[in-house]
């Protein structure tokens, strides 16, 4: 299936960006997705991917084997040009940092036809004692490699530009230890846990200050995962004594560039919003889920405080029917594109197990929502 009607074909960040700040009611409802995954873009655009050979990918450490740079600049390649054929107003790029992480295990789901995702090892990580604290080699924030930032900007037109993508430290602290390990470190050690996000946050502030400052960079998204079905994974106490102070500081990098910071979450993080509105100060919130709350009650709650960002529930994208995605869409753009500062899209990502047909009429009734108002 290749792209037929992309969503518009003009492109417009500018007007993105005054919804993503609530500066305004008018005009089109935008569109985001902070990830599609390669099957599903590859698919779209009648591109024959190695998405098998992703397991390589996901190993990064000091130094890329000639294997991952080739199949990163695939990747980047076919980021520019599924965002461009689609009518997305930018382009999703991550700056290049090679930070040793544990690797992901690859397993085949054949409840969702033998897809391949990839999981967490939970019980341990590369961390795993002070001494492998002081002996892991990290990256210093003068290695920050920003040639995916600039690969996009030599592709992508003047009206348009890239969101950076910038991975959380929270979860790279679950990747380093093991979510196991680190909850009982947090608990015995705390001081380790410490001054691993010390490490991780002067990489990724480093990382969010070089990409604001970039010219091609519209706005940053940063993705943490801190919640699930019910709650967050580690306490509201924890996560404001160890890992809010850290946002702001990203908050403020981004802010001093006069760029947006959008903040990425799964799961059930209500018990936080207040410290990330008022104190990180996030300019936008991306992730929702219906069976946790829907995304016209976020928008309710705090539609005056900051954007809101995409809410289809991949669940319905991925077992609905067309017509109860085309349903679910223009329920939610009656509720929340009214009053500005809402943008469509998935409730999470595009996943490799979602309905294409389904992702094509979500865009398709936002696109006929816009047109009718």
């Amino acid at each position: 299936m290749k792209i037929g009607q992309p969503f518009k074909k003009n492109h417009d960040f500018e007007h993105m960006a005054d919804v993503l700040m609530r500066r305004t009611k008018d005009g089109p409802v935008p569109i985001f997705e902070g990830v599609v995954d390669a099957e599903i873009a590859c698919a779209i655009l009648g591109l024959d991917f190695p998405v098998d050979r992703i397991a390589e990918f996901t190993k990064p450490g000091p130094r890329p084997t000639l294997e991952q740079m080739w199949y990163g600049y695939k990747l980047m390649k076919m980021a520019v040009n599924f965002y461009k054929g689609m009518g997305y107003d930018y382009v999703i790029m991550t700056p290049i940092i090679l930070l040793p992480r544990t690797a992901m295990h690859l397993m085949k789901n054949p409840q969702q036809g033998d897809l391949v995702r990839a999981w967490q090892d939970e019980h341990e990580g590369l961390i795993r004692s002070r001494k492998d604290f002081e002996q892991f080699p990290w990256p210093s924030p003068k290695q920050i490699n920003m040639f995916s930032i600039n690969y996009a900007y030599w592709r992508i037109p003047k009206s348009m530009k890239v969101i950076a993508f910038v991975i959380g430290i929270f979860e790279d602290l679950r990747c380093l230890l093991g979510f196991e390990q680190m909850a009982i470190k947090s608990v015995e050690e705390p001081d380790l846990v410490s001054d691993i996000l010390d490490k991780l946050i002067e990489i990724a502030e480093a990382a969010v200050e070089k990409c604001a400052a970039h010219k091609a960079v519209g706005a940053i998204a940063y993705a943490d995962d801190l919640g699930f079905n019910h709650g967050t994974m580690m306490s509201p106490t924890w996560i404001r004594e160890n890992l809010i102070s850290r946002y702001q500081r990203m908050a403020d990098a981004a802010h001093r560039h006069r760029k947006p910071f959008l903040f990425h979450s799964c799961g059930q993080i209500e018990a936080i919003m207040e410290d990330l509105i008022e104190t990180v100060g996030i300019d936008g919130r991306h992730s929702f889920q219906d069976n946790i709350e829907p995304v016209e009650e976020v928008y309710r709650k705090y539609g005056d405080h900051i954007s809101i960002i995409g809410g289809v529930d991949v669940d319905l994208l991925a077992r609905g029917t067309e017509e109860q995605v085309r349903k679910r869409t223009r329920e939610i753009l009656d509720v929340c594109a009214p009053g500005g500062g809402f943008i469509m899209g998935s409730g999470n990502s595009v996943t490799n197990f979602c309905k294409i047909e389904n992702y094509f009429a979500m865009l398709d009734e936002t696109r006929k929502w816009n047109e009718e108002h």
